[in-house]
C-alpha cells in the first residue's frame, strides 16, 4: 500500500512541472470553477497523501531551514490585514495571492527524495517548456495580432511578440530563463552524447522563443543568469555570451534595435510620461505617504488592485516597490529577508551535494530562480500563479537535493 501511495505522490509532483499547460487547458476550455480551483485540489491531494505516508512510515516533516524566515513572512503580512485593510474581500485576495503559493515550498522540499525523480521532474518541465516555446515561436512567424500597449509608439515597426499560452511576452520570458538555465545545466551535467545533444536542442528553441519575446527585461535577466552560470560551471559560457551579443545586431537586428531604442532619450521621455519610470515614481510618492506599514493589501500596483479599482489602479512593474507600497517598510524587510534567506539556503545546499550531476542540476535551477527574482525589479512575476508556483517548487527541489538517494537504476556515468 506505502509503494502505490508513494507512486501516486510522485505522479502528483509531476503535474506540478505542467502547470502553465493545465492551467492553459483549464481556462480556455475547462468548468470555470475548475479553472480557478484545481491548484489548489492538486495541492490538498498532495498534502493529503502526504499526511498518510507521514502516519503509516513514521517521517518527519521539516521546513528546509525555511520556517523561521517564511514564519516572519507570514505573521507580517497577516498583521498589515488586520492593521490596514478597509475593504476585507480585497484584501482577503491578495493575502491569498501573498501566501498560497510559498506552500509549494514546503510540498517539494519533503516529498522530492531521490535522484532518479528529480531528473524526472526536470525533464517533463522541460518537455512542457519546448512546447510552450514551439507555439510562441509559431506565434511569431506567423505573425500573431498583439494589444498595440505592448510595444511603445516609436516601435511601430514591431508586428507581434511571442506571448504562446502564457499570454503576456514578458512573463513568458522569465518562464523561459528558468527553463533554459535547467536545460543547459542538464547539458553539462549528462555525460551521454545523446542527451548532450537533445539538451542542447532544448536549449536552443527555449532561447529562440526567448529572443521573440521581445521583452528587454528578460533579455537583460538571461545575460546576466548566464554569466552566473559561467561563473560557476565553465567559464567558456562566458565567451559564448560575448560572442552572442557581437552576433545579434547581425543575425537579429529586432534585438539590437529594441535594446538601442531603450537607452535612447526618446525611450526614457517615453517611459517618464506613461512607461514604468512614471508608475514607479508614483509608487514612491504613495509609499512616502504611509512609510511603515503602506497602503494595505491589495489597494495597489498588481491584479487585485487592477480587478477591483480599475479606472485608477495599474501594474507598477516592480514587485519589490509593489510589496512597498502596499505593506511598508515592514512587510518590505519581511519579504527581502525571506527572499535573501532563500537565496543562501539554495547556495548552501549546493555546497552539500556530492553527486556531480545533481550539483550541476542545481546550480542551473539555483541561477533560474536568481533570473526570476531579478526579473521582479522590472515586473511583478510573483502576481502570477504559474511563476509563483515554480519559484517556491523548484526552491523546493533545490533545497531538496542534498538529501536525496543516490541512484539505483541508471548506470553511473550515463548521466
Amino acid at each position: 500500500m506505502e509503494t502505490k501511495l508513494e507512486n501516486l505522490q510522485r505522479f502528483l509532483l509531476y503535474i506540478v512541472t505542467a502547470y502553465v499547460l493545465i492551467d492553459y487547458g483549464l481556462r480556455s476550455h475547462g468548468p470555470a470553477v475548475m479553472a480557478s480551483l484545481w491548484d489548489e485540489l492538486l495541492f490538498i491531494a498532495i498534502v493529503g497523501l502526504w499526511i498518510l505516508l507521514v502516519a503509516l512510515k513514521g517521517i518527519k516533516p521539516h521546513g528546509g531551514k525555511l520556517l523561521l524566515p517564511l514564519l516572519i513572512f507570514y505573521g507580517t503580512v497577516f498583521f498589515i490585514y488586520l492593521i490596514k485593510t478597509q475593504e476585507t474581500a480585497i484584501a482577503i485576495m491578495e493575502l491569498r495571492a501573498l501566501l498560497e503559493y510559498t506552500f509549494w515550498f514546503f510540498v517539494a522540499v519533503n516529498l522530492v527524495s531521490g535522484r532518479q525523480q528529480v531528473k524526472n521532474l526536470c525533464d517533463i518541465f522541460l518537455v512542457v517548456g519546448v512546447i510552450v516555446a514551439l507555439y510562441g515561436i509559431y506565434q511569431y512567424i506567423t505573425g500573431v495580432e498583439i494589444p498595440s500597449t505592448w510595444v511603445d509608439q516609436a516601435e511601430a515597426g514591431i508586428r507581434t511578440r511571442a506571448f504562446s499560452f502564457i499570454g503576456s511576452p514578458n512573463v513568458l520570458g522569465s518562464f523561459l530563463i528558468l527553463q533554459i538555465s535547467i536545460a543547459f545545466a542538464s547539458f553539462m551535467a549528462t555525460q551521454n552524447w545523446l542527451k548532450k545533444r537533445i539538451y542542447l536542442g532544448v536549449s536552443g528553441i527555449l532561447l529562440l522563443c526567448l529572443v521573440f519575446t521581445l521583452s528587454r527585461g528578460a533579455w537583460l535577466v538571461f545575460f546576466f543568469a548566464f554569466i552566473l552560470l559561467g561563473l560557476w560551471l565553465d567559464k567558456r559560457i562566458i565567451l559564448v555570451l560575448v560572442v552572442l551579443a557581437m552576433l545579434t545586431p547581425v543575425a537579429v537586428p529586432s534585438v539590437y534595435n529594441r535594446m538601442a531604442y531603450m537607452l535612447s532619450p526618446q525611450y526614457v521621455a517615453s517611459s517618464e510620461t506613461g512607461g514604468r519610470i512614471a508608475r514607479w515614481t508614483q509608487a514612491v510618492e504613495y509609499w512616502q505617504g504611509e512609510p511603515t506599514t503602506g497602503l494595505g493589501l491589495g489597494r495597489f500596483g498588481g491584479g487585485v488592485a487592477i480587478a477591483n479599482f480599475p479606472g485608477s489602479a495599474y501594474s507598477v512593474d516592480n514587485f519589490y516597490l509593489k510589496i512597498a507600497t502596499e505593506m511598508g517598510i515592514v512587510g518590505l524587510s519581511a519579504f527581502l529577508y525571506l527572499i535573501l534567506s532563500a537565496l543562501r539556503v539554495g547556495r548552501r545546499s549546493l555546497e552539500q551535494i556530492n553527486d556531480r550531476y545533481l550539483h550541476i542540476l542545481g546550480t542551473g535551477i539555483f541561477v533560474g530562480l536568481v533570473a526570476v527574482l531579478g526579473h521582479n525589479f522590472v515586473e511583478n512575476m510573483f502576481e502570477f500563479p504559474l511563476m509563483a508556483t515554480y519559484f517556491w517548487f523548484f526552491l523546493g527541489v533545490l533545497v531538496a537535493l542534498p538529501l536525496v538517494e543516490p541512484e539505483k537504476v541508471e548506470e553511473k556515468g550515463n548521466g
